[in-house]
């Protein structure tokens, strides 16, 4: 997901019919430049090397959206066959992974090392990250783990929400946390919120053809 405003142009969107590393393409209806969706950049056409700036979002399952939202609206669609693939993260986990972005710097954090790991308080390029997998929904987020100056370490909690949800607790002052939220609802830190990172999921190789050499969680190097 991406803003669509580019340096105080609104663009316009759509699908260039054609592929980049097996990544579709999108063209933008002002100028016909050629834009890859997994980076939101441009590679060809008057716009080339304009990025957009891009906006983070929660894959998840659609009872458990409306479980948190249940006033959400949605968007009516046609579906279009298979030609653009089905999405099939919550049946196979196998070839999907978070994509976390610090700094212009990518990790991968593949669901597969995260259904072991559900929880990592990592470093990446200079900041402190907390991210966590809930292997049940096959949804996973990324947050900065360091709040007015002082950095976190996360595990999970004994409580739960009012819907089920499971909880964090932070070591240093046992307040407890949304991970789906980031925002503390009990403790000490109640009220306060961790800055959202930039990620989205992806498949492990399209992550490794467009962000040649990035780390990747669990594997050396």
């Amino acid at each position: 997901m991406y803003e669509r405003e580019l340096e105080g142009r609104v663009l316009k969107f759509g699908h260039a019919g054609m592929l980049v590393h097996n990544s579709f393409v999108m063209y933008d209806h002002q100028t016909d430049s050629l834009w890859v969706h997994v980076t939101g950049k441009a590679f060809h056409g008057p716009l080339k090397g304009k990025k957009l700036k891009f906006v983070p979002s929660t894959v998840t399952t659609w009872a458990k959206w409306k479980e948190r939202y249940p006033h959400t609206l949605v968007l009516p669609g046609r579906r279009r066959d298979t030609f653009m693939g089905t999405y099939d993260g919550m049946e196979s986990t196998r070839n999907l992974g978070l994509s976390v972005v610090v700094r212009f710097k990518a990790k991968l954090y593949p669901f597969d090392a995260l259904a072991e790991e559900p929880i990592v308080n990592d470093r990446f390029n200079g900041k402190a990250v907390v991210v966590v997998y809930a292997k049940g929904e096959r949804t996973a987020t990324a947050w900065e783990r360091s709040v007015a100056g002082r950095t976190l370490t996360f595990a999970w909690a004994e409580q739960t929400d009012k819907l089920g949800n499971r909880l964090l607790r932070d070591r240093e002052t046992g307040s407890v946390w949304s991970w789906l939220t980031g925002e503390a609802v009990s403790g000490p830190l109640r009220g306060s919120s961790l800055p959202q990172l930039t990620y989205n999921p992806i498949l492990n190789d399209r992550f490794k053809i467009f962000y040649k050499g990035a780390p990747v969680h669990g594997e050396p190097g």
